[in-house]
């Protein structure tokens, strides 16, 4: 009897787990990181069109649909909906332990030497990436054009230096952290590998700025930071190395100007 195996009755045996219900586990399970995408892009569209509405910066909605958004405006809209953003992740991530299972609470588990190392490592190859792909790929497409452009119609007053930093530097890497690595990645790495999440959800990041053409050059720094994330389990970390990267790429585009 001792060595006899013991089996459960056929009926208290797990039942299979079918496609239809995997999928449906699945959805649901990153249909909430989904949604939170979708809302933060809503947000930047409403808070836009409502300052242009406005008459902040000097726009129009009749402008703002003939392509003259008005970079004022779209700057006010960035720093506005993502305060709003903030504000409600803020609430959402109080509750069930989310604060600290996504790693907003700490810098990590490794050695700080170790990360600092890893992030440069990282970031360097996908800068490296970027400037090959933007160099002998798409060659006279200026991966920052499209800033560079808005923020050349800006008037270069000191409030609207600060706000295109807090825009640019502060607010988007906040949001996009909290976003895309502490709820998209966390959400699909449940349900398949680490480095499938970590290329999807890069994709995602890339896709929603809205210029394919520079998707790659986007997926690369994102897969530098998804990889960091999955080793450091920090989203602290990535939100500071996100902000220095955004500053970087903010005083390049100045340059352009």
């Amino acid at each position: 009897m001792d060595n006899a195996e013991i089996s459960l009755p056929p009926e208290s045996k797990p039942a299979k787990t079918g496609f239809g219900a995997k999928l449906v586990q699945f959805l649901r399970g990153i249909l909430p990181s989904i949604g939170w995408i979708v809302l933060y892009f809503v947000l930047q569209i409403l808070c836009t069109a409502v300052l242009i509405a406005a008459g902040v910066g000097g726009g129009s909605l009749a402008g703002a649909a003939s392509g003259d958004t008005k970079g004022v405006a779209v700057l006010w809209g960035l720093v506005i909906s993502a305060i709003i953003q903030i504000g409600l992740l803020t609430l959402y991530l109080k509750k069930d332990g989310r604060y600290h299972r996504i790693g907003l609470d700490s810098f990590g588990k490794m050695p700080f030497a170790q990360t600092i190392g890893l992030a440069f490592v990282l970031i360097l190859t996908a800068m490296i990436a970027n400037f090959l792909y933007a160099t002998y790929v798409i060659p006279g497409i200026g991966m920052q054009a499209d800033m560079a452009k808005m923020l050349a119609e800006i008037p270069r007053t000191p409030l609207n230096i600060a706000l295109g930093f807090g825009a640019i530097a502060i607010a988007a890497p906040i949001v996009e952290e909290l976003l895309f690595r502490g709820l998209l990645q966390n959400a699909l790495a449940r349900f398949i590998p680490v480095w499938p999440a970590i290329l999807l959800s890069s994709l995602v990041f890339a896709a929603v700025h809205g210029q394919p053409y520079a998707i790659p050059g986007l997926m690369s720094l994102s897969i530098a930071f998804g990889y960091l994330y999955h080793r450091t389990g920090s989203l602290r970390t990535n939100i500071i190395l996100h902000m220095l990267n955004n500053s970087a790429a903010l005083l390049l585009t100045q340059s352009m100007i």
